[in-house]
C-alpha cells in the first residue's frame, strides 16, 4: 500500500515533521493568546463572518494516584493497567556554516 509520504527519505520526513511542528507551535501560541483574551473579556459567545466562538465551563474529577498509592500501597496493584505508546521527540539540528 502506498501513501503520500512513501517517496520521502527518512531524513526528508524528519525535516517535514520538524517544519510542521514549528509551524503548529507558533500558531498554537497565538491561538492560546487569542482564547485567553476572549475569556478575559468574559464574553460567552461571539459570531464573526466565518466563525462562531462560545465559552462553556466544565469540571472533572481525577484520582491522585500518588496519594492513593501512599495510602493503599500494593493493594492498588490489581487495579492498575499499563499502556504503551511511542513518543516522537523533535529537536533542531545545528546548521553548518556556509
Amino acid at each position: 500500500m502506498t501513501n503520500q509520504f512513501n517517496n520521502l527519505s527518512n531524513e526528508h520526513l524528519a525535516d517535514e515533521i520538524g517544519n510542521l511542528d514549528a509551524f503548529v507551535k507558533e500558531h498554537s501560541k497565538r491561538l492560546e493568546e487569542l482564547k485567553d483574551e476572549f475569556k478575559s473579556r468574559q464574553c460567552s459567545a461571539a459570531r464573526g463572518d466565518r466563525f462562531a466562538v462560545s465559552v462553556s465551563e466544565t469540571s472533572s474529577t481525577r484520582l491522585d494516584t500518588t496519594k492513593l498509592r501512599a495510602d493503599l500501597g500494593d493493594a492498588l496493584t490489581p487495579y492498575e493497567t499499563t499502556s504503551k505508546s511511542k513518543r516522537i521527540t523533535i529537536s533542531a539540528v545545528a546548521q553548518k556554516a556556509a
